[in-house]
Protein backbone atom coordinates (compact mmCIF):
# COMPACT_ATOMS: atom_id res chain seq x y z
CA UNK A 1 0.00 0.00 0.00
CA UNK A 2 1.30 3.80 -0.84
CA UNK A 3 0.81 6.51 0.75
CA UNK A 4 -0.35 8.92 -2.16
CA UNK A 5 -0.24 12.16 0.28
CA UNK A 6 4.10 11.73 -0.49
CA UNK A 7 5.92 12.26 -3.49
CA UNK A 8 8.79 9.88 -4.78
CA UNK A 9 12.13 10.46 -3.55
CA UNK A 10 15.80 9.58 -5.56
CA UNK A 11 19.17 10.30 -4.33
CA UNK A 12 22.71 10.44 -5.73
CA UNK A 13 25.43 10.58 -3.37
CA UNK A 14 29.00 11.79 -4.71
CA UNK A 15 31.10 11.90 -1.56
CA UNK A 16 34.36 11.14 -1.53
CA UNK A 17 34.54 10.08 1.85
CA UNK A 18 34.37 5.69 1.88
CA UNK A 19 32.91 6.03 5.59
CA UNK A 20 30.25 8.78 4.86
CA UNK A 21 29.01 7.19 1.63
CA UNK A 22 28.49 3.37 2.60
CA UNK A 23 26.64 5.33 5.83
CA UNK A 24 24.33 7.23 4.01
CA UNK A 25 23.78 3.80 0.78
CA UNK A 26 22.29 2.25 4.15
CA UNK A 27 20.13 5.19 5.68
CA UNK A 28 18.34 5.93 2.31
CA UNK A 29 17.82 2.37 1.91
CA UNK A 30 16.47 2.10 4.98
CA UNK A 31 14.40 4.97 4.14
CA UNK A 32 13.25 3.00 0.97
CA UNK A 33 14.95 5.62 -1.61
CA UNK A 34 16.35 4.64 -4.78
CA UNK A 35 20.13 5.57 -4.40
CA UNK A 36 22.67 5.71 -6.94
CA UNK A 37 26.59 6.42 -6.15
CA UNK A 38 28.33 8.16 -8.92
CA UNK A 39 31.32 10.56 -8.87
CA UNK A 40 32.57 12.95 -11.62
CA UNK A 41 31.24 12.90 -14.29
CA UNK A 42 28.74 10.40 -14.11
CA UNK A 43 26.74 12.33 -11.77
CA UNK A 44 25.49 14.39 -14.61
CA UNK A 45 24.43 11.28 -16.78
CA UNK A 46 22.63 9.37 -13.67
CA UNK A 47 21.06 12.74 -12.79
CA UNK A 48 19.96 13.30 -16.68
CA UNK A 49 18.62 9.59 -17.04
CA UNK A 50 16.60 9.79 -13.64
CA UNK A 51 14.99 13.12 -15.27
CA UNK A 52 14.30 11.07 -18.64
CA UNK A 53 12.89 7.67 -16.70
CA UNK A 54 10.16 10.77 -14.78
CA UNK A 55 12.16 11.10 -11.56
CA UNK A 56 10.71 15.41 -10.99
CA UNK A 57 12.91 15.39 -7.19
CA UNK A 58 16.11 14.21 -6.23
CA UNK A 59 18.60 14.87 -3.36
CA UNK A 60 22.08 15.34 -4.50
CA UNK A 61 24.62 14.90 -1.20
CA UNK A 62 28.96 15.72 -1.90
CA UNK A 63 31.15 16.50 0.43
CA UNK A 64 32.97 18.73 -1.83
CA UNK A 65 32.66 21.88 -3.95
CA UNK A 66 32.65 21.53 -7.67
CA UNK A 67 30.90 25.02 -9.11
CA UNK A 68 30.65 23.75 -12.50
CA UNK A 69 29.21 20.71 -12.09
CA UNK A 70 26.59 22.62 -9.64
CA UNK A 71 25.86 24.58 -12.93
CA UNK A 72 25.65 21.49 -15.06
CA UNK A 73 22.80 20.21 -12.55
CA UNK A 74 20.68 22.85 -12.87
CA UNK A 75 20.77 23.35 -16.71
CA UNK A 76 18.99 19.41 -16.65
CA UNK A 77 15.51 20.04 -17.09
CA UNK A 78 12.02 18.14 -15.88
CA UNK A 79 14.20 17.22 -12.33
CA UNK A 80 14.19 19.37 -9.59
CA UNK A 81 17.68 19.05 -7.00
CA UNK A 82 17.97 19.53 -3.46
CA UNK A 83 21.63 20.16 -2.89
CA UNK A 84 23.41 18.92 0.16
CA UNK A 85 26.87 19.14 1.19
CA UNK A 86 28.91 17.26 4.38
CA UNK A 87 31.30 19.04 5.91
CA UNK A 88 33.40 18.29 8.72
CA UNK A 89 35.97 20.23 11.14
CA UNK A 90 38.57 18.97 8.32
CA UNK A 91 36.42 20.64 5.67
CA UNK A 92 34.09 23.55 6.60
CA UNK A 93 37.08 26.37 6.40
CA UNK A 94 37.35 25.54 3.14
CA UNK A 95 33.70 26.30 2.41
CA UNK A 96 33.73 29.50 3.51
CA UNK A 97 34.08 31.94 0.44
CA UNK A 98 33.72 29.37 -1.99
CA UNK A 99 31.26 31.10 -4.60
CA UNK A 100 29.37 27.41 -5.02
CA UNK A 101 28.22 27.89 -1.09
CA UNK A 102 25.38 29.64 -2.93
CA UNK A 103 23.96 26.29 -4.90
CA UNK A 104 23.87 24.23 -1.73
CA UNK A 105 20.54 24.85 0.53
CA UNK A 106 21.32 22.40 2.75
CA UNK A 107 24.95 22.26 4.50
CA UNK A 108 25.12 19.43 7.07
CA UNK A 109 27.55 18.41 9.60
CA UNK A 110 29.13 15.25 10.08
CA UNK A 111 31.63 14.36 13.13
CA UNK A 112 33.96 12.36 10.93
CA UNK A 113 32.01 9.27 12.48
CA UNK A 114 28.94 10.01 11.50
CA UNK A 115 26.48 11.86 9.18
CA UNK A 116 23.79 13.76 10.94
CA UNK A 117 21.20 11.13 11.03
CA UNK A 118 17.96 12.83 12.74
CA UNK A 119 18.72 16.16 10.03
CA UNK A 120 19.22 13.94 7.10
CA UNK A 121 15.34 12.01 7.99
CA UNK A 122 13.47 15.08 8.75
CA UNK A 123 14.49 16.65 5.70
CA UNK A 124 13.95 14.00 3.30
CA UNK A 125 10.17 13.88 5.54
CA UNK A 126 9.88 17.33 4.65
CA UNK A 127 10.31 16.92 1.00
CA UNK A 128 8.31 14.06 0.42
CA UNK A 129 5.59 15.27 2.61
CA UNK A 130 5.80 18.67 1.29
CA UNK A 131 5.18 19.82 4.36
CA UNK A 132 8.17 22.65 5.45
CA UNK A 133 6.51 24.81 8.49
CA UNK A 134 6.74 23.94 12.37
CA UNK A 135 9.22 22.87 14.88
CA UNK A 136 7.78 19.74 14.94
CA UNK A 137 9.81 18.97 12.08
CA UNK A 138 13.40 19.60 13.52
CA UNK A 139 12.92 17.46 16.41
CA UNK A 140 11.60 13.84 17.52
CA UNK A 141 8.33 12.42 16.50
CA UNK A 142 6.26 12.89 19.45
CA UNK A 143 8.12 16.03 20.72
CA UNK A 144 5.00 18.36 22.38
CA UNK A 145 4.72 21.73 20.62
CA UNK A 146 4.38 25.07 22.16
CA UNK A 147 2.41 27.61 20.36
CA UNK A 148 1.69 31.00 20.79
CA UNK A 149 1.13 34.17 18.98
CA UNK A 150 2.54 37.48 19.40
CA UNK A 151 0.53 40.42 18.42
CA UNK A 152 2.36 43.31 20.14
CA UNK A 153 6.40 44.26 20.57
CA UNK A 154 5.75 44.49 24.30
CA UNK A 155 5.16 41.24 24.64
CA UNK A 156 8.70 40.20 24.07
CA UNK A 157 9.28 40.30 27.59
CA UNK A 158 6.78 38.01 28.68
CA UNK A 159 8.30 35.23 26.01
CA UNK A 160 11.43 35.67 27.32
CA UNK A 161 10.44 35.59 30.78
CA UNK A 162 8.65 32.22 30.19
CA UNK A 163 11.15 30.48 27.80
CA UNK A 164 13.36 31.00 30.58
CA UNK A 165 11.72 29.63 32.92
CA UNK A 166 10.53 26.50 30.51
CA UNK A 167 14.51 25.75 30.06
CA UNK A 168 15.47 26.17 33.91
CA UNK A 169 12.41 23.46 34.21
CA UNK A 170 14.27 21.51 32.43
CA UNK A 171 17.20 20.85 34.73
CA UNK A 172 15.07 17.70 35.98
CA UNK A 173 14.96 15.97 32.44
CA UNK A 174 19.05 16.47 31.79
CA UNK A 175 20.35 16.24 35.10
CA UNK A 176 22.05 18.88 35.57
CA UNK A 177 21.78 23.37 35.84
CA UNK A 178 20.17 24.80 32.77
CA UNK A 179 20.67 28.66 33.61
CA UNK A 180 23.03 29.08 30.60
CA UNK A 181 21.18 26.83 28.51
CA UNK A 182 18.33 29.49 29.51
CA UNK A 183 20.13 32.62 29.06
CA UNK A 184 21.14 31.12 25.22
CA UNK A 185 17.84 30.09 24.31
CA UNK A 186 16.56 33.58 25.65
CA UNK A 187 18.71 35.78 23.60
CA UNK A 188 18.00 33.86 20.42
CA UNK A 189 14.40 34.47 20.77
CA UNK A 190 14.83 37.88 21.20
CA UNK A 191 17.02 38.22 18.14
CA UNK A 192 14.60 35.87 16.07
CA UNK A 193 11.33 38.29 16.81
CA UNK A 194 13.35 41.22 16.50
CA UNK A 195 13.80 40.26 13.11
CA UNK A 196 10.47 39.26 12.43
CA UNK A 197 8.61 42.03 14.25
CA UNK A 198 10.72 44.81 12.36
CA UNK A 199 13.35 43.80 9.85
CA UNK A 200 10.47 41.50 7.88
CA UNK A 201 8.00 43.97 7.88
CA UNK A 202 8.67 47.02 5.14
CA UNK A 203 6.68 49.15 7.40
CA UNK A 204 8.70 48.79 10.34
CA UNK A 205 12.47 48.55 9.04
CA UNK A 206 12.78 52.32 9.99
CA UNK A 207 10.55 52.51 13.50
CA UNK A 208 12.37 53.37 16.35
CA UNK A 209 12.56 49.84 18.42
CA UNK A 210 12.22 51.55 21.75
CA UNK A 211 8.55 52.60 20.41
CA UNK A 212 5.96 50.30 21.37
CA UNK A 213 4.05 48.44 18.32
CA UNK A 214 0.86 47.11 18.11
CA UNK A 215 1.03 44.85 15.39
CA UNK A 216 -2.13 44.63 12.89
CA UNK A 217 -3.98 41.13 12.56
CA UNK A 218 -1.91 40.49 9.17
CA UNK A 219 1.43 41.30 10.70
CA UNK A 220 1.37 38.98 13.58
CA UNK A 221 4.62 36.79 14.78
CA UNK A 222 3.80 32.82 15.52
CA UNK A 223 6.36 31.71 18.28
CA UNK A 224 6.94 27.39 18.55
CA UNK A 225 9.25 25.75 21.33
CA UNK A 226 9.92 22.14 21.60
CA UNK A 227 12.38 20.02 23.21
CA UNK A 228 12.75 15.92 22.48
CA UNK A 229 15.05 15.47 25.52
CA UNK A 230 18.18 16.42 23.65
CA UNK A 231 17.59 20.04 21.55
CA UNK A 232 15.39 22.61 21.88
CA UNK A 233 14.17 23.89 18.83
CA UNK A 234 13.08 27.52 18.86
CA UNK A 235 10.81 28.51 15.79
CA UNK A 236 9.98 32.04 14.81
CA UNK A 237 7.91 32.53 11.50
CA UNK A 238 6.58 36.39 10.45
CA UNK A 239 3.84 37.01 7.45
CA UNK A 240 6.32 38.79 4.65
CA UNK A 241 8.74 36.28 3.59
CA UNK A 242 11.10 39.02 2.42
CA UNK A 243 14.21 37.26 4.42
CA UNK A 244 16.93 37.19 1.01
CA UNK A 245 19.06 35.15 -0.22
CA UNK A 246 22.20 36.83 0.27
CA UNK A 247 21.59 37.44 3.92
CA UNK A 248 21.09 33.81 4.69
CA UNK A 249 24.50 32.83 3.17
CA UNK A 250 25.95 35.84 5.50
CA UNK A 251 24.68 33.88 8.21
CA UNK A 252 25.62 30.41 6.89
CA UNK A 253 28.91 31.79 7.11
CA UNK A 254 28.85 32.80 10.35
CA UNK A 255 27.22 29.26 11.44
CA UNK A 256 30.89 27.60 10.15
CA UNK A 257 33.68 29.57 10.12
CA UNK A 258 36.14 28.19 12.70
CA UNK A 259 39.70 29.71 11.46
CA UNK A 260 40.17 32.93 13.90
CA UNK A 261 41.03 34.96 11.19
CA UNK A 262 37.82 34.29 9.40
CA UNK A 263 35.97 34.38 12.60
CA UNK A 264 37.45 38.34 12.74
CA UNK A 265 36.55 39.57 9.75
CA UNK A 266 33.19 37.50 9.34
CA UNK A 267 32.78 39.46 13.05
CA UNK A 268 33.55 42.58 11.79
CA UNK A 269 31.03 42.08 8.51
CA UNK A 270 28.36 41.36 10.92
CA UNK A 271 29.00 44.83 12.46
CA UNK A 272 29.41 46.74 9.82
CA UNK A 273 26.01 44.95 8.56
CA UNK A 274 24.13 45.36 11.50
CA UNK A 275 23.27 41.65 11.88
CA UNK A 276 22.83 40.77 15.80
CA UNK A 277 21.96 37.45 15.06
CA UNK A 278 25.95 36.92 15.01
CA UNK A 279 26.83 36.20 18.53
CA UNK A 280 23.20 33.54 18.55
CA UNK A 281 24.52 31.86 15.97
CA UNK A 282 27.86 31.14 17.49
CA UNK A 283 25.46 28.88 19.87
CA UNK A 284 23.29 27.33 17.54
CA UNK A 285 23.63 23.41 16.66
CA UNK A 286 21.20 23.72 13.74
CA UNK A 287 19.19 26.66 11.79
CA UNK A 288 16.87 26.44 9.12
CA UNK A 289 15.12 28.48 7.37
CA UNK A 290 11.68 28.41 5.18
CA UNK A 291 10.59 30.95 3.04
CA UNK A 292 7.69 30.97 1.18
CA UNK A 293 8.72 34.61 -1.04
CA UNK A 294 6.15 37.61 -0.10
CA UNK A 295 3.75 35.27 2.50
CA UNK A 296 6.31 33.87 5.23
CA UNK A 297 9.45 33.52 6.38
CA UNK A 298 10.33 30.82 8.95
CA UNK A 299 13.80 30.58 11.39
CA UNK A 300 13.80 27.57 13.47
CA UNK A 301 17.29 27.34 15.69
CA UNK A 302 17.54 24.30 17.45
CA UNK A 303 20.28 23.80 20.26
CA UNK A 304 21.77 21.04 20.97
CA UNK A 305 21.38 20.72 25.12
CA UNK A 306 23.39 17.46 25.53
CA UNK A 307 26.48 19.89 24.48
CA UNK A 308 28.16 21.77 27.55
CA UNK A 309 27.56 25.34 26.70
CA UNK A 310 31.13 26.49 27.19
CA UNK A 311 31.33 23.66 24.00
CA UNK A 312 28.72 25.44 21.56
CA UNK A 313 31.12 27.58 19.58
CA UNK A 314 32.89 24.09 18.87
CA UNK A 315 29.98 21.82 18.03
CA UNK A 316 28.99 20.81 14.80
CA UNK A 317 26.87 22.57 13.11
CA UNK A 318 24.01 22.93 10.57
CA UNK A 319 22.18 24.93 7.98
CA UNK A 320 19.33 24.39 5.59
CA UNK A 321 16.98 26.52 3.66
CA UNK A 322 13.80 25.60 2.05
CA UNK A 323 12.10 27.89 -0.62
CA UNK A 324 8.64 26.66 -1.36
Amino acid sequence: MSNTDTINLDSVIDVQNEHYRTELVALFKSCAMNTIVAEGEKTIDEIKLLAKNGCKQSLYITDKIDEKKLIQHEAIPSIKLENLLLVDDETKDQIIDSNGLMKFEHVLSCNQEHVPHLQLMNTIRKIRETKYFGVDKCVSYGAYVHRYVLSHSDQRQWFRDALFEFVIGLSSVLGRPTDAYAQFAVEVQEELLMNAIWDANPKLQEVDRRVPIALLPQETVQVEWSFDGTHLAIGVRDSFGSFSKPTIYKYLKFLFASEKKSMIRLQQEAAGAGLGLFMVLERLSSLIVTVAPQKSTEVIAVLNLSTSPKAFSKKQRSFQFFSV
